[in-house]
């Protein structure tokens, strides 16, 4: 996992979903976010886009920190080119 792909993540949650950086933490659960089920999911769609890699469905309930959100990104191909 990189530090660039905490931070990018750390500056997505806040500038999409509004949750201060300062509470921010890298092994915090999403739910200490007040992030649902649903919001996630939505986060994972932003992920696709800002990151272009594509996130696969599962990690909407598998991963529940930034941490293991970067370690998946980190460890995805670029997603394929919408041409």
């Amino acid at each position: 996992m990189t530090t660039a792909t905490l931070d990018r993540l750390t500056h997505l949650i806040h500038d999409k979903f509004g949750v201060a950086l300062e509470v921010i933490a890298p092994d915090a659960p999403f739910a200490s976010y007040e992030l649902d089920s649903l919001t996630v999911a939505e986060l994972m769609f932003e992920i696709d886009d800002a990151f272009h890699v594509t996130v696969p469905d599962h990690a909407a309930t598998t991963v529940t920190t930034l941490r293991e959100l970067a370690v998946l990104i980190d460890g995805l191909p670029p997603a394929a080119s919408k041409a």
